[in-house]
């Protein structure tokens, strides 16, 4: 079956909106969707709770997704579309589902570039981040473009450039590959977790490795690779603001077990870039460039001054 035949009627009409890239049901009652201007109210694609909680369930089932009373919450991919779904089941008042929408095709740093992501300097300086084989981390916050840049810039790359998701979300084509998490089974067996297949990864003979998102003690082991020789690896990172990410690092090298001044001393020695994305009107865009250094009591970032380099 494919991805169209699996989705109901009802909901697809809201996939197949022009530009939509997150829907959010709360019950039956309330839906938001995004269409590149924020969330704004739409008509709920479901008339009662009932219909919803049996949708979403036989779709986490066609996912080999468990949705059930015993385990009231997943994540689960069906196609391009990943949806998380959370069961009314002592943990909310209603079935909550959130869906996020991926671009069919693989988009470059020129198509960004027209759509106002970023501007020619920032271009300019990504292409040659790439070219010097920089290390980067693209931080921002929820639904800013964190995926959509770094599949862009993995787009410019024909190498052998190992992908490491939790979901398989960003848009990729060979020689690039991905492996992404598992869960455990009902039995608490068979887990393969982000830290696990960062190991695996540098055993694949990656030209680059790539993190879809950091956000646990994976990023010690990211650190270590970084510092051991392997260049240009870029990874997603949950920030608010650029002056956020160095404290967001050493909490998640915490994690790991790391110190923090070993967080700092790793960071800043082998990150070479922070690219921030946010929006600003409504319209997904980098908002600044910058470099970290271990300061003389804690990991430090410095904005680039890009109108210097214009």
């Amino acid at each position: 079956m494919s991805e169209k035949d699996l989705i109901p009627q009802a909901l697809k009409r809201l996939l197949e909106l022009p530009g939509v890239t997150d829907i959010l049901v709360d019950g039956a009652k309330n839906c938001l969707v995004d269409v590149g201007r924020g969330l704004e109210q739409a008509p709920n694609p479901f008339e009662s709770e009932q219909e919803l909680v049996s949708a979403i369930r036989q779709l986490a089932f066609d996912a080999g997704a468990r949705l059930d009373l015993a385990k009231p919450a997943a994540d689960f991919m069906i196609g391009r579309i990943r949806f998380h779904a959370i069961l009314p089941f002592g943990i909310s008042a209603s079935t909550l589902v959130s869906i996020r929408v991926h671009p069919v095709n693989q988009i470059s740093l020129a198509e960004l570039a027209t759509t106002g992501f970023i501007d020619l300097t920032q271009r300019e300086i990504l292409e040659q981040a790439l070219a010097n084989r920089s290390n980067l981390i693209i931080s921002g916050p929820t639904s800013a473009g964190k995926t959509t840049l770094l599949s862009a810039l993995i787009a410019e790359l024909r190498e052998r450039v190992i992908c490491i998701e939790q979901m398989p979300e960003l848009q990729i084509r060979w020689p690039a590959i991905r492996i992404f998490e598992r869960e455990a089974n009902q039995e608490g067996l068979g887990e393969i977790s982000m830290q696990h297949l960062l190991t695996h990864s540098l055993r694949m003979r990656p030209d680059r490795i790539v993190v879809g998102e950091v956000r646990g003690a994976e990023l010690g082991q990211m650190l270590q690779a970084m510092n051991n020789g392997h260049s240009g690896t870029m990874a997603t990172l949950h920030a608010r603001s650029l002056h956020e990410v160095p404290n967001r690092l050493i909490s998640l090298g915490m994690l790991a077990g790391l110190s923090q001044k070993l967080v700092s001393n790793l960071a800043g020695t082998s990150i070479d870039l922070v690219i921030q994305v946010g929006i600003v009107n409504r319209i997904r865009k980098v908002v600044a460039i910058g470099k970290l250094s271990n300061g003389k009591k804690n990991l430090e970032i410095e904005p680039l001054n890009l109108m210097a380099q214009a």
